[in-house]
This record gives structure tokens, C-alpha cells and sequence, in this order.
């Protein structure tokens, strides 16, 4: 009934439908989400505003993979200087290998007027600077 060919064909088919089940059995454990910071590639930012209104400013990061998606802003504050940080998403086992520039909008609003400087980190040392005039 079995010959040896038909049996080689057999053992492939049966070997790949265990792996595609252990795969999906992984997935149920949620080992394939995963938090990381993302560097800011780009900002784009009005130069000033006003108290208690806000302030819409385009933040491009980049991901990893295209399992990569925002998942939130990380803010250090020491009066008015801000750092943002932002913290990418990643979900999924499988995920495509290009590394995409996503886009965020971050929210600023104060209600007291003066100069205020956002450093959006971009690198491990570096930052993009925003300098913002709030009357």
C-alpha cells in the first residue's frame, strides 16, 4: 500500500503541518509582542501657540519590521523642557523585513505662556528640537 516515495511524501507533509501547529501554538502565548523604543526620524511643528489649545506636531519614526506600530509617547519634563521618547509596538511572529517610517501625532498644550523646548530623541545621544513660543 505504502511505497517508499509515497511514504517520503507522507512524512514531508506530516512534519510540516506539526511545525505550522507548533507555530500557531506559540502564537497563543503572546511571546510574539514585544516593546521597543523607536528613534524619530522627523518632526514637523508649528513654532508657537496658544495657552490651553493644542498643539497638533507629526512625528515619523522608524520600526524594525512591519510588525512595527506606535505604542506610546515616554515624556521626561524639568520645567520647560520636555523629552519624548517614543515606544513602538510589535506584534506578530511574522512580520515583513523592510523598516517602515510610521507617523504619529503628539499632542502639546500648557496652560502657562512661555518658550518651551520638546527634544524628540533620535538617536542613542541626539535629539530633534522643537522650540515652541506659547502666548
Amino acid at each position: 500500500m505504502f511505497n517508499s516515495k509515497n511514504m517520503k511524501k507522507y512524512l514531508i507533509i506530516l512534519s510540516i503541518l506539526l511545525s505550522i501547529n507548533i507555530s500557531c501554538s506559540d502564537n497563543d502565548k503572546n511571546d510574539c509582542i514585544e516593546n521597543k523604543l523607536a528613534y524619530v526620524a522627523s518632526v514637523d511643528s508649528p513654532s508657537n501657540g496658544v495657552i490651553n489649545e493644542i498643539i497638533n506636531i507629526e512625528v515619523n519614526f522608524g520600526v524594525a519590521n512591519g510588525c512595527g506600530q506606535f505604542g506610546e509617547f515616554i515624556e521626561t519634563e524639568n520645567g520647560n523642557v520636555k523629552i519624548i521618547e517614543v515606544n513602538a509596538r510589535y506584534e506578530g511572529c511574522i512580520c515583513t523585513q523592510d523598516l517602515p517610517i510610521r507617523t504619529v501625532n503628539y499632542e502639546f498644550t500648557t496652560q502657562i505662556p512661555g518658550e518651551y523646548e520638546l527634544r524628540f530623541k533620535s538617536t542613542d545621544t541626539d535629539y530633534i528640537t522643537v522650540n515652541l513660543l506659547i502666548e
